[in-house]
């Protein structure tokens, strides 16, 4: 099974799915509590701290997740089975809903060690395993 590089195919990648709604309703929720955060407490250091130890993870995966989305669906919006399987690999939610979690907790043991236990770092390689196992399955399919 050799992978083809997208570009048109017969599969329609559209944004006007539920899942993709909720990705961005999620990513917007937590640049709003942010935003809440840095306008109701401008100076609490330690509530931004402890703001980007639970939610930094969180919103590097959605950023991710929704310009891989919005770049796919604009460029491809009738992908090929490569496309596909990048667009359900997200919007499904599968991957999103293992990798953050798992990438979270580890980086929040690393930063409470103070680096003594190494979890990030392999935490972000089990991510991006499971990122190519569910594409491969969307690829099958």
């Amino acid at each position: 099974m050799s992978a083809a590089a997208p570009g048109a195919g017969g599969y329609d990648l559209t944004l006007a799915t539920p899942g993709f709604y909720l990705l961005v309703a999620t990513l917007a929720l937590f640049v709003v509590m942010l935003l809440l955060l840095r306008t109701s407490h401008p100076r609490r250091k330690r509530g931004f701290e402890g703001y980007l130890d639970a939610a930094g993870v969180s919103l590097a995966f959605l950023a991710f997740s929704v310009v891989l989305v919005l770049s796919l669906a604009l460029e491809d919006p009738h992908g090929d089975r490569t496309d596909y399987a990048l667009y359900e690999t997200i919007v499904t939610g599968y991957w999103l809903a293992f990798a953050i979690p798992v990438v979270t907790v580890a980086s929040s043991v690393q930063a409470r060690s103070r680096g003594a236990i190494q979890w990030f770092l392999p935490a972000i390689g089990v991510a991006v395993v499971v990122f190519f196992a569910v594409l491969a399955y969307y690829y099958a399919a």
